[in-house]
């Protein structure tokens, strides 16, 4: 999991003290961002500073620190004398993540298809051809999504543009984070499994990479982050109606 990098340190501080303390908040900030990505801690928990340097045995220096790097990706907020809040999932706050995820995907693949080595193409043709097979073998989206987001990082590698892809990324895992909230149910209840008609995308945006098409590139980028978006609108309405009949539950009775 990528983590965003953080500032320089102290010049004052010794090197090998300013590595240790680099390598200790990066670890904290992956381990936890895999946390909350994959729901292990779920929206709206919060996570105590003093239970994560009790967990990896260090200061609460570096904790804090790796609170700020995920609160700069999105995923908690700090709260001072609290520790840090998981974000929760709101209706406007994934459109705006799948918005930016749709354009600036858009902008890497322009940029990919300029930049790649035929070699490179070669590689990618390869790698749509195993998410093709998946998406056949198995109605699993965890299985789909995780094959597609390989092939996702390595066209942003390819298109070697490292502001773009610094912004992908963090948005990548973010919408990541999102796509929790579509139920494996709810995918085996639709007539066509999505990633079907992503597969036909991907072929149709690797051939336009190849041919060195950027608009093409561009607007094939957008349309497979589109066909997320479709159905994620509709199973993102069950989970924010499924929300709201729970906190009803929840509700102490008024009294009389």
């Amino acid at each position: 999991m990528k983590v965003i990098s953080v500032p320089d340190q102290p010049e004052e501080l010794p090197q090998e003290v300013i590595n240790d303390a680099l390598t200790q908040d990066r670890v904290i900030a992956a381990a936890l961002i895999e946390d909350i990505v994959e729901w292990r801690i779920p929206p709206g928990s919060w996570i105590r500073e003093r239970e994560i340097a009790k967990r990896f045995e260090v200061s609460h220096a570096p904790v804090r620190e790796a609170f700020r790097q995920i609160a700069n990706i999105g995923l908690v907020e700090v709260v001072p004398w609290r520790g840090a809040r998981v974000a929760v999932i709101d209706k406007q706050a994934t459109i705006e993540i799948l918005e930016l995820w749709k354009s600036l995907f858009g902008v890497v693949c322009r940029l990919a298809s300029q930049r790649m080595t035929d070699s490179e193409a070669e590689q990618l043709v390869a790698r749509v051809k195993e998410f093709t097979a998946i998406a056949h073998a198995t109605r699993n989206t965890f299985d789909h999504l995780a094959v597609s987001n390989r092939i996702g990082a390595y066209i942003a590698h390819c298109a070697r543009a490292p502001q773009s892809k610094t912004l992908l990324d963090r948005v990548a895992i973010v919408a990541k984070w999102q796509q929790r909230i579509i139920s494996q149910k709810f995918l085996e209840d639709l007539p066509v499994a999505p990633a079907l008609k992503s597969a036909e995308i991907y072929e149709q945006l690797c051939a336009a990479i190849k041919a060195r098409q950027p608009d093409k590139a561009d607007e094939l980028a957008r349309a497979l982050i589109g066909n997320l978006q479709d159905y994620y609108q509709e199973a993102l309405a069950t989970y924010l109606d499924a929300q709201a009949v729970e906190q009803a539950r929840r509700k102490p009775p008024r009294r009389k």
